[in-house]
């Protein structure tokens, strides 16, 4: 007679209960900064006089500042609160960790996963919190998040791609990043999670909708649109990649006429 097949767990409940967690986080960061916001519109006495029913267009444009002003403290709070809540979570060491059944689960990952959930309500905030990319991309508070929550960038952006790990995220220098581009410090194997750091050197450009994840993009490289790099790949110094597995097609040359030499 056979044994009967031992079941497999599958990660159902795990990712519940990531969810509850980033539930809770998001509702918790939401409510502190809005909070705060109230506390310092009560203690200033901000609040217009006038009556919300029957206004004039003067009082409507009064209480419109005082709204404006309330948004942007909102988001001032919401970034700072986010930094806070960074801090005491240390920051995964890279590596490649089990993910399989009956094995416990590498303390890294449970930093990735607490990181992860301030990432989502960073990239994916209420509607008050549109104003979270530019508060955190223009001085004084992206001196903090660059170091603190990342990436450790010295580029800005119009639109910010998606970054799923900013503490394992290094840019460069006049690094242009095209629009809907993902970059990661993971990737997921069968039953593991490695960790490994995304660099990008000085001088890059990234074509728009291309996915790195482990990748070392060395200084004047370049990355086609809808390229996908494959982790552990080092790109060299001018050379340009693209395709699905993305791979080097040419590599510029200082001292060319036409400024690259063909390889491929």
């Amino acid at each position: 007679m056979n044994p009967e097949p031992r079941r497999v767990q599958d990660p159902m409940n795990a990712l519940r209960g990531f969810l509850l967690l980033d539930m809770f986080v998001r509702l918790m960061v939401w409510s502190g900064a809005l909070a705060l916001t109230l506390a310092v519109f009560a203690a200033l006495d901000a609040w217009p006089g006038s009556d919300l029913r029957g206004m004039n267009l003067s009082a409507a444009w009064d209480w419109s500042q005082k709204l404006v002003h309330m948004i942007l403290l909102f988001n001032l709070f919401y970034v700072l609160i986010l930094i806070v809540l960074r801090l005491p979570i240390p920051r995964p060491k890279p590596g490649r960790y089990a993910t399989a059944p009956g094995q416990p689960l590498d303390r890294q990952l449970i930093w990735s996963c607490l990181i992860a959930t301030l990432t989502k309500a960073r990239y994916e905030p209420p509607f008050p919190g549109f104003l979270v990319f530019h508060i955190a991309n223009l001085p004084p508070l992206c001196w903090l998040m660059s170091p603190i929550f990342g990436p450790k960038s010295r580029s800005c952006y119009i639109a910010e791609p998606t970054i799923l790990d900013p503490h394992q995220v290094t840019i460069g220098r006049n690094v242009v990043i095209g629009f809907g581009t993902t970059l990661a410090g993971h990737y997921q194997e069968k039953d593991h999670i490695v960790i490994k750091p995304t660099i990008i050197e000085d001088d890059v450009l990234i074509g728009a909708h291309s996915a790195l994840s482990g990748v070392h993009v060395k200084k004047g490289a370049s990355i086609g649109a809808g390229s996908i790099v494959l982790p552990g790949s080092v790109v060299g110094p001018g050379e340009h990649w693209s395709g699905n597995p993305a791979r080097r097609r040419r590599v510029t040359k200082a001292n060319d006429p036409k400024n690259e030499l063909q390889i491929e």
